[in-house]
């Protein structure tokens, strides 16, 4: 008990923080002056009242989370789970998928309230999801057995490597794990994406042209072109993302975003992704996530070669509570590796705005692009400075119009 409240309270006290300071939001007035260049008084509105609409929930989830792990680790009910599931199959080869199968469906279970409020009542009322009851619970179930295929597809060598080379797992694991993440990365668009979504090809013909133009200019080559996605049937919301490895590399459009922007702000949109390719985002966060993953199963690694691996509820270092216990540590660590990949996902998104502009030479249709978006999305105008420097992925929405503005003034005075 102990242990688990040394563990437990600072990050509790820290969620206790998150919720007062979301609920509270930014009072700087300098900065509220700034977004009321941009946005209005019903804007900044609408947003602060989304955000007390979603921190309803809040609380639940977070004693939903420490309830489920603490029963599991703490509790000594995941290795009970194994236990049992052990007797019936005999063997840890068999154990492992249906251990990994009903952590996955418990927390389903678990989470389903909760996700059924905020799908099916808050965000539709807020005009932000159209999700049917008949979609919500397919997604669900897809989830679940996607989920399950994929957790234990990366975490068969872990267990096995414990096994089989107990002093050098970890480097090997982590290895698995990256080539796993990557196969999973270059199959998702082709196999698990057409399970949730419909695609098409973008059917305008002069904005196709327009956009292979840009990716032309980019120096990219899109092996599967732009798609367009049926986002309409889950949501309101306007967005865009680039998908893919190698040959699967695709842009894809949400049909939001198609049938509400113009020609112009689609091929900001699409040049934005596009500029993610250029500065090689994602093979840069391949990187970074498999120096992640080697030093936090080396860390692990020296938890459970120690006397504290039993207080957390694992009887010994091959047994498959190992899996519960890394995704519970790795939560409860995302606290402080935040800020460094928040910082990091801002730099991005920085460079992608910047190609975007340079690509399109078009900041007034850059511009008109962020303000739709956060009006659309309801989004949150007064983020608190700490949350948006701890999490925020995204440059401040009056950080982008500025730089859009700047580039707007360089143009005309080099015209002059």
């Amino acid at each position: 008990m102990t242990l688990l409240l040394l563990v437990l309270v600072p990050f509790i006290a820290w969620d206790v923080v998150l919720y007062v300071l979301k609920r509270r939001g930014d009072t700087d007035a300098a900065r509220r002056e700034e977004l009321l260049r941009h946005f209005t008084e019903e804007d900044i509105a609408a947003g602060r009242e989304q955000v007390r609409r979603r921190l309803v929930l809040y609380p639940f989830g977070r004693l939903l989370f420490y309830g489920f792990f603490g029963a599991l680790l703490f509790g000594g009910l995941g290795a009970r789970l194994e236990a049992h599931l052990l007797q019936v199959s005999g063997r840890w080869a068999l154990t492992l998928p249906l251990f990994v199968l009903c952590i996955l469906a418990g927390w389903s279970l678990l989470q389903l309230p909760l996700d059924a409020v905020s799908e099916l009542s808050i965000e539709r009322r807020a005009g932000l999801s159209t999700t049917t009851l008949g979609t919500f619970l397919a997604d669900r179930v897809k989830g679940l057995v996607v989920g399950w295929i994929l957790t234990t597809l990366v975490a068969f060598p872990v267990i096995a490597l414990l096994r089989w080379l107990p002093v050098w797992w970890p480097l090997p694991a982590a290895a698995a794990i990256v080539a796993i993440s990557a196969f999973a990365a270059w199959l998702s668009p082709w196999l698990i994406a057409p399970l949730f979504n419909r695609f098409h090809p973008l059917e305008d013909g002069e904005l196709a042209s327009e956009v292979e133009a840009l990716a032309e200019r980019a120096g990219m080559a899109i092996p599967a072109g732009v798609l367009v996605t049926d986002a309409s049937r889950r949501s309101t919301t306007l967005n865009a993302y680039f998908t893919g490895l190698g040959s699967s590399r695709r842009v894809v459009l949400f049909d939001t975003l198609v049938e509400s922007c113009g020609a112009d702000e689609t091929r900001v949109t699409v040049a934005h992704e596009l500029g993610h390719w250029k500065h090689h985002h994602i093979a840069k966060l391949f990187v970074i996530e498999s120096a992640g993953a080697a030093g936090g199963l080396l860390l692990l690694k020296l938890l459970l070669e120690s006397p504290l691996r039993a207080s957390f509820g694992v009887p010994r270092p091959q047994s498959l509570v190992v899996l519960v216990l890394v995704v519970f540590l790795a939560s409860l660590a995302g606290v402080v590796t935040a800020p460094i990949l928040a910082a990091l996902s801002r730099r991005f998104e920085r460079q992608a705005d910047r190609a975007a502009l340079l690509l399109t030479d078009s900041p007034e249709a850059f511009i008109q692009l962020e303000k739709r978006l956060m009006r659309r999305a309801k989004a949150d105008l007064l983020t608190p400075a700490l949350l948006h420097w701890m999490y925020g992925t995204h440059p401040l929405p009056e950080e982008r119009i500025v730089a859009a503005e700047r580039h707007l003034q360089r143009a005309g005075e080099q015209q002059m």
